[in-house]
Parts: structure tokens; C-alpha cells; sequence
């Protein structure tokens, strides 16, 4: 199975558990950036990410780091007239499809305030060796007004196994008597009083 079949897999399930109290618009588009920036109208409601501008990035060589500078920098706009919580994915696939890059950033505390627009930095520290073979990317937005209710109903499939195991018999208990010795009394000694009798001394 492809790695990009499973990263979908996983997006659609945290879609459909997200559905009760939260929206979300999910939109592919062939790699094309001009200059590193690529036009973009991946829309929920009023809130659209206009724009994500990638940043190939680079490690610092001739040192045991690896980690990349690589990332994302995603532009969205609140044309709505109420304040939103946030959330972006950016999901970057090669020719074959598989993933060679992906991250997610978003609102940390507060709200996009209506008519504003921010801009997040997606970064792709570790999964980024094969970005110069991206041939198209997926961008995943994700809102909530303010006000809505924060509580999210998720569905499980999880299937439990479980073995019945048959209890032993019971034993039965063991009454533990308790014997109590008596010591026979030590021998008593009887005393023998001699008697003599006293003659005069002629």
C-alpha cells in the first residue's frame, strides 16, 4: 500500500469524525508555484486560503543536524462576519503519489477576527528529501465560528477480541485447626523423712 493512500485514509477518518462540530474543505492542485508562490481558492464558508508560497528550505551542512528548513507559508482570509478558529493541512505528493512532505499549523489561542487575513508557516522539518520531485499537493482547511460548541462526537470501529477462559472449580477451604497441647505437669518428687532412733550412750 501507498504511503499517500494511508495519509488520505487518515484525513478522511479525522474528517468524518470532525464533521458534529466543525467544517472543513478539502481541494488537490498540480505544483505549479511562481517564485516559490502558488495561487490557491481553497474555501470553507467566507474563510479561504488564498495562497501557499513553499520554501524549499535546507539543512545546515557539515553538522550532525538534520533537520530541514523546508516549509509552506500559507496565506488565508476571514471574509466572513463572524470570528473563526482555524486549521491548516498542506500535503505534498511526488508524480508516483507518494508523500514527500506534509504538515499542519493553525489558530493557537483567540480567533481570526471577520475581515482579517493571517499567515501561517507549515514546516516540513523532517520529511522533505524528496520535495524537489513534488508534482501536485493537497490543501485540507479546517474552521469553527465562535460560539460553536466545542464538544466533538467521534465513531469508533474498533473491534475488541476478547477469549472466555472458564473459571476453575473452587477449592475447598481448609479449616486449619488449631490443636492446643497441654504439657503434662513435671514430675513431682516425694519427700522421704527418714526417722532414727536415739539410743543413750552407755
Amino acid at each position: 500500500m501507498r504511503l499517500s493512500k494511508l495519509f488520505m485514509g487518515v484525513l478522511v477518518a479525522a474528517g468524518v469524525a470532525a464533521v458534529a462540530s466543525a467544517d472543513a474543505s478539502t481541494k488537490k492542485f498540480n505544483w505549479n508555484p511562481i517564485n516559490g508562490a502558488q495561487e490557491t481558492d481553497v474555501a470553507d464558508g467566507t474563510i479561504v486560503v488564498s495562497q501557499v508560497q513553499f520554501d524549499l528550505g535546507s539543512t545546515m551542512k557539515g553538522t550532525p543536524i538534520r533537520k530541514s528548513s523546508a516549509k509552506a507559508k500559507v496565506r488565508i482570509d476571514n471574509n466572513g462576519a463572524s470570528d473563526e478558529e482555524v486549521g491548516v493541512a498542506v500535503v505534498v505528493f511526488d508524480a508516483e503519489g507518494n508523500v514527500v512532505a506534509a504538515g499542519s499549523n493553525g489558530t493557537k489561542w483567540g480567533y481570526l477576527s471577520k475581515g482579517d487575513r493571517t499567515y501561517y508557516d507549515i514546516d516540513f522539518p523532517y520529511v522533505y528529501r524528496n520535495l524537489d520531485k513534488a508534482a501536485s499537493f493537497v490543501v485540507t482547511l479546517e474552521t469553527r465560528s465562535k460560539g460553536t460548541s466545542k464538544k466533538t462526537k467521534y465513531t469508533s470501529t474498533t473491534t475488541e477480541t476478547t477469549s472466555e477462559v472458564e473459571p476453575a472449580p473452587a477449592q475447598p477451604k481448609k479449616s486449619v485447626a488449631t490443636q492446643t497441647e497441654t504439657a503434662p505437669p513435671p514430675p513431682q518428687k516425694n519427700a522421704t523423712v527418714q526417722s532414727e532412733d536415739l539410743k543413750p550412750n552407755p
